[in-house]
């Protein structure tokens, strides 16, 4: 089980290679064990694109559609 940065930094690298899957898997937080899947965040629109290129704190500034411009992570506690 791997703790919840860790995870998160793997699921970012496997969305990036795959991106139409989700990352899935289990992670312990202190003492609290989640369930997380981390979904892609894609550019699906020119609207989309043009903000992040622009925005002054995006890391990047040539997203074109469909690449991943982040990720939403979903966590659900689990016993």
């Amino acid at each position: 089980m791997l703790a919840s940065g860790e995870f998160q930094k793997n699921g970012l690298i496997a969305i990036l290679a795959h991106p139409t899957k989700p990352y899935t898997g289990y992670v312990k937080v202190g003492a609290a064990r989640y369930f997380q899947a981390i979904y892609p965040d894609l550019a699906v629109t020119e609207g989309c694109i043009g903000c992040h290129n622009a925005h002054p704190e995006s890391p990047k500034r040539d997203f074109k559609l469909n690449d991943v411009m982040g990720a939403m992570v979903i966590s659900i506690p689990v016993k």
